[in-house]
Parts: C-alpha cells; structure tokens; sequence
C-alpha cells in the first residue's frame, strides 16, 4: 500500500513518466518489436525521432554493420512483456494511441518495477522463515526496504533493471537453496535452476557473479571444498540439464548480438567513448564503499549491521557466509573497477541493489542474536531505526530534487543534511 501511494504521489506530480533514463532502453525492445514490428529498432527511432536516438538512450549504430545497438540486454523487457501486453491492451479498449509510451504503458512499465520488487521482498520472506522467527523476518524486510535504497527502485525508479534483478537474484537463493537439498535435484527443479540463471545474466551480464551461490553454497570451511566437489560430480547430469536450460534461455540475446554485429558475444560499450569500460588495475573501492559519491555504507548504514551479521551469526547462516562474502567481494570489485563508478545519477549506488537479497540474512542473523539480551537488543534496535528514517528522509531529499543526482561532495551533503528546503 505504502509502495503505491508512493508511486502515484511521485507520477501524479513528481517525476513525469516512469519511462525515462535507462529505464527507456530497457523497454524500448517491447514497442519496436510488437507495435513496429521491427527486431532492429529502427522503425521507432524514425517514427519518434525522424532519425537517430537521443543521445539519453545509449542506442548507436554498430560500425561495421550499422544496425542499432542497446547498450543494455532484453532481460528486463521480457519481465515486462504481460505487463505491456495489459497496457496495450486496455490502450486499445480505451481508445489511447497505441504507441508504446502514452499512459497506459507508462505505468504498465512502472508498476511492473514495483511488482517485481513486492515479488522479491515475498521471496526474501520465505527464505528467512526458514532461518528465523516471524518478528526477525518482519523486522528484517522492514529495514531492508526502507534502509536501502531497495524502495527506491522499487517506485520512483522502476523501469530501471535493478528491482527486476533484485527478484531474480532473491528467487536464485530460493531455487539453488531448493536444489541442493537431498534428493532435490529432480528434472523440474533442474530446468527451474537453469532458468532462474538464465534470466539473470540476462537481465544485467554482469550479475554472472551471482551464479557463484551455486557450487559455494554450503561450503562453511576448506573441509567442505572436497564434499562439494564430489557432489557436483554426483548431480552433473542435472547440472548438464540446468545449463542447457540457461543456453536456451540466452539464446535469444546471442542470436540478437550475432544480428546486431556478426559477432556472438560483444562489448556494447564498444561503440562509445573508448574512456569507458573497466579499469581492474585501479578499482575505485574506498569510494564506492564510503563516499558521499553513492559509498553504499555512506547512503546505506545499515548494511554495517549486516556485515556484523556476517561475524556474530551462527548456524542459520553458516551455509551462506562463504558464498556471499565471495560474491559481494567480486561484485564490489567489478563496480569499483568500472570507469563510471558511481553509475550515474542513483539514490545510493545502484549497482549492488540487486544483491541487497543476500545481506537480508545476515542482518537477520543480527536481530536474532540479540532478541534475548535487553540492552544490546535496545542498541541495535535505535541504530537501525536512525538508519531507515535517515535514509526515508534522504530519499525524499532525492526525490524532490534537493539532493544531488551525483558527484554529491562532503561539502554539500552537510550544506543540505536533513533539509527541505
């Protein structure tokens, strides 16, 4: 309730459309190719554009075959298709153009974000009951919807791909959890498997890196690595089948790149300044991590609470520490080795909002530990309170434009701190 009031505050007012940014080329795949039933996108960039895509798209031709090139893959627009099939559909019955982007598509995109992030937190829910008491799994979703910038995404920025992914990753933990139960590696759990891995690489390529939860999950100590080993071995033919499931479903996006530029596998940013792309010899990761320029521990507090989940949590976790450490570690330092680390205009850093599923468990582990003891039960309770409001207040700063987009300095951030206006 509180996400939708949110969303019709913000687009009956606020914000404009929710179609905007990167959100437009994550959507642009729908209207091209089922209004303009054109795969090349060309069609709609000349009926909108009379040419070339704006530059906000990151759509440019590709050099050597000259066909239009989305700097980011279709996973996204698949996610949206029944809700843009709702959209032109009751574009139709109500006699609106059937364009791809006056109302009803408008919010059917919009609401699809919020949907999926809804879907991600009921998830997430079920993960943690498995580990937790109801109170702790309450209050665990509680901070981490309103302590991150996870509503964020969820309502003012939902046609971007991060609510989407993060859904996708809380339904990996969930399947790949599923899977390695005993037993549990049937035909249909396998092909689930491969799918839930499929749509995430093909959502954002670089969230590849979570696929690491499966052989790493489990493994609590160098004791376990042989165990694991060998029970890959002993489930290789589910694995065989839960891969053909992901080649399948990556299929589509090879096919599209091979079209696009002759080549299966390619860089999009190929086509842009040649300043961007990764710089692994000097990651960023101080800044990434702390910073006024989207530092996820600056605009995220109380994800330090989670990360003393990773110390102070016991059994209930034991099978996740290893995986997530491994993960998030390789995620922060891909982010951190991105030439535009702080990826663009974002509350907080965007880029590890996918992955918030992951630390849900540990800031759980947290809750739990101190239930029973009074006064540390008090302390965490207050940080975590001045967490979530500080970080509501900063995202409304955001959202009426008070905050910067970007770039925000020390200087500014305590020029504007706590201000409306």
């Amino acid at each position: 309730m509180i996400a939708l009031a949110a969303y019709f505050a913000v687009y009956g007012g606020l914000d404009g459309t929710p179609i905007k940014s990167d959100g437009y080329s994550y959507y642009v795949y729908l209207p091209s190719w089922f209004i303009y039933k054109d795969i090349s996108l060309d069609a709609l960039a000349r009926e909108w554009y009379g040419g070339p895509y704006p530059g906000f798209t990151g759509l440019r031709r590709w050099p050597s075959t000259g066909r239009w090139m989305n700097l980011h893959p279709i996973g996204t627009a698949l996610l949206e298709a029944p809700f843009f099939a709702a959209g032109d559909a009751l574009s139709w019955w109500s006699n609106f153009p059937r364009d791809g982007f006056s109302l009803y598509y408008q919010h059917a995109a919009g609401l699809a974000g919020l949907t999926y992030f809804l879907a991600g937190l009921a998830v997430l829910r079920r993960i943690l009951m498995r580990r937790f008491t109801s109170g702790v799994v309450l209050a665990t979703l509680v901070c981490l919807t309103w302590g991150t910038n996870l509503f964020h995404y969820g309502v003012f920025d939902g046609t971007f791909s991060h609510a989407f992914a993060f859904f996708e990753v809380c339904l990996w933990l969930w399947v790949v959890e599923d899977w390695w139960r005993p037993a549990a590696a049937t035909v249909p759990r396998s092909i689930a498997l491969g799918l839930a891995a499929g749509v995430i690489v093909l959502t954002r390529h670089t969230n590849v890196i979570f696929l690491g939860l499966l052989p790493l999950f489990g493994v609590s100590t160098w004791r376990d690595v042989p165990l694991r080993l060998q029970a890959i071995w002993e489930r290789r033919r589910p694995l065989l089948l839960a891969g053909l499931a992901a080649a399948l479903t990556l299929a589509p996006q090879l096919a599209l790149y091979r079209w696009t530029t002759g080549s299966w596998i390619v860089n999009a940013y190929d086509t842009h300044a040649a300043s961007v792309g990764f710089q692994f010899a000097s990651p960023h990761l101080a800044e990434v991590l702390f910073s006024t320029q989207k530092g996820l521990f600056f605009w995220s507090p109380l994800l330090l609470i989670a990360v003393a989940g990773l110390v102070l949590g016991g059994d209930a976790i034991r099978d996740l520490r290893v995986a997530t450490v491994a993960i998030l570690a390789a995620q922060t330092y891909v982010i951190a080795s991105w030439s535009e680390w702080q990826f663009g205009a974002s509350y907080g850093h965007r880029a590890f909002t996918d992955g918030l599923g992951l630390t849900a468990p540990f800031l759980a582990a947290v809750f739990e530990r101190v239930a029973d003891r009074p006064m540390a039960r008090g302390l965490v309770a207050i940080a975590s309170a001045a967490a979530v409001l500080l970080s509501i207040v900063q995202m409304i700063q955001y959202w009426i434009g008070i905050l910067p987009f970007a770039n925000t300095t020390w200087a500014q951030y305590r020029a504007l701190f706590l201000r409306f206006q």
